[in-house]
């Protein structure tokens, strides 16, 4: 009972202290709840203050290495992209407002700062009503040159659904990014290889180039029927665009379809994925060993296919039959030939994509037939090829630029082989491929051949499949400003 009662006392002393502080502790918590509300609203400032700092740098950056890839040297322009970047990335209406952008360019440093300026919530309390947020950039400028080439397919599917014309869209909008995407021009390359097939390496195949001026070595073999050895120079035979050639100072008389219309036929294996400088046969397609357009009548006593046959082919081809009809463009800084040229495309063939792309290789290449590449070693300028195709590679059972069909045995498993050797050689030397595969109503296209292409692409990234005429505009336009991004190191 003693402890019991000791106890009681003791509780008792002790309500009577604290009843006693009461007043104490309430004039120290008046005094602690400003700093406690203080720091909260210091906490929420300052995180947005962070997102703010983290939005601006990334916006900056994004701006800094656009303005660096324009290779210019003028401040004023150069603010003038970094401008147009940071109201793209970093639109008013952010937490944050821009109050301050800057660009200094010493030497190959570019140095690019913003300051945006974010109102506070708690902080205003202690009368701070904004906080100024800075970020900066500093970018080593290494301009680099771009050269594309694009290997696309000309051949007789694309006709269907009048694909051959998103082609020429897609191909002209590549082509208008690529050269907006820099001040000066001669930083970027665009090649054209039209393909079927076969391809047409134009008159430079014959030493000249397509103003009739010279331009090298001619790399293909003359054939011994002198008929047949003329390039009506400076003229496209098919739409009668003379490329600023008057026409009384043609070399040729241009009405004669009998004359070689630029295609070549392919080498023996391994030649034909390999970069070399030739000489190349020209290809003169016959009907089973018959040329219709040195015998009209060899048959207007069999069946009508082969009578239509004849006829379409003396009308409209003679030897030249399933020749693309533009030429190849070789690695050239001329926007405005590029789309002129790229505008002739048309769809007739069979698809020898392997053709296509060994053609392809060697306008990148530095070394004849065609010499504008930059050499291998030259790390300031980038190669890229794109590889375009609506269909499985296909094997003509008439003529291709592997010869008379009925004097060889490959078919198109070996066509996909030698796409796919292609492919890796132009890997090893150092070239980045983009595959494109197409479908919207034109040739078939199987799973093998998803597959090729997809293992041709330099990486899973670098394929693309387009299941629409859309799909084909966007995925052209998509690797167009991918591949502007590649003037700059960082």
């Amino acid at each position: 009972m003693k402890i019991f009662n000791k106890v009681k006392t003791v509780k008792k002393h002790f309500s009577e202290f604290f009843r006693e502080q009461s007043g104490v502790v309430a004039v120290a918590f008046g005094i602690i709840i400003p700093v406690v509300i203080g720091s909260v609203g210091l906490s929420v400032d300052m995180s947005q203050a962070y997102l703010v700092k983290a939005r601006l740098s990334s916006a900056l950056d994004a701006a800094a290495l656009a303005a660096a890839a324009t290779g210019s040297d003028d401040e004023g322009a150069i603010q003038d992209k970094v401008d147009a970047f940071m109201e793209a990335n970093y639109p008013e209406g952010r937490i944050g407002s821009k109050i301050a952008i800057d660009v200094a360019l010493n030497g190959d440093e570019l140095t690019v700062t913003a300051t945006a300026r974010l109102e506070t919530s708690f902080m205003r309390i202690f009368g701070y009503d904004e906080i100024d947020v800075d970020a900066q950039t500093i970018v080593q400028r290494e301009v680099r040159g771009l050269e594309v080439v694009m290997v696309l397919d000309n051949t007789g599917s694309m006709s269907t659904n009048d694909n051959i014309s998103t082609l020429k869209t897609s191909t002209t909008n590549f082509i208008e990014i690529l050269f907006a995407s820099v001040d000066d021009p001669e930083l970027v390359k665009v090649g054209l290889v039209p393909y079927a097939s076969s391809v047409n390496v134009g008159p430079y195949g014959l030493g000249l180039d397509m103003l009739g001026g010279d331009y090298g070595d001619s790399f293909v073999v003359p054939p011994e029927d002198d008929e047949y050895e003329g390039y009506f120079n400076g003229l496209n035979q098919y739409t009668g665009d003379n490329y600023g050639i008057a026409e009384a100072d043609l070399e040729y008389d241009t009405s004669e379809k009998g004359q070689w219309h630029g295609c070549v036929l392919a080498e023996d294996n391994p030649l034909d994925v390999e970069d070399h400088s030739g000489p190349w046969e020209m290809y003169r397609h016959d009907y089973n060993g018959h040329d219709f357009y040195a015998n009209n009548d060899y048959y207007s006593d069999s069946s009508p296919y082969d009578s239509t046959y004849a006829e379409v082919y003396n009308a409209y081809y003679g030897p030249n039959l399933y020749c693309p009809e533009q030429p190849i463009v070789p690695l050239t800084s001329d926007e405005e030939f590029l789309l002129d040229s790229a505008d002739e495309m048309t769809a007739s063939g069979a698809t020898l994509g392997n053709f296509g792309m060994v053609w392809g290789y060697r306008v990148l290449s530095p070394e004849q037939p065609f010499i504008e590449g930059a050499e291998y070693s030259n790390d300031q300028w980038d190669k890229v090829a794109l590889i375009m195709t609506d269909g499985n590679n296909t094997m003509s059972n008439v003529y291709s630029a592997y010869g008379r069909s009925n004097e060889h045995s490959l078919d198109a498993d070996d066509l996909d082989d030698r796409f796919a050797d292609t492919c890796s050689n132009m890997k090893a030397a150092g070239i980045l491929i983009y595959a494109v595969t197409f479908q919207d109503g034109g040739g078939d296209i199987d799973q093998a051949t998803y597959d090729l292409f997809r293992d041709c692409a330099s990486e899973p990234t670098k394929y693309h499949h387009a299941p629409s005429q859309a799909d084909l505009e966007e995925v052209f336009e998509q690797i167009a400003r991918e591949l502007s991004n590649l003037y700059i190191k960082q």
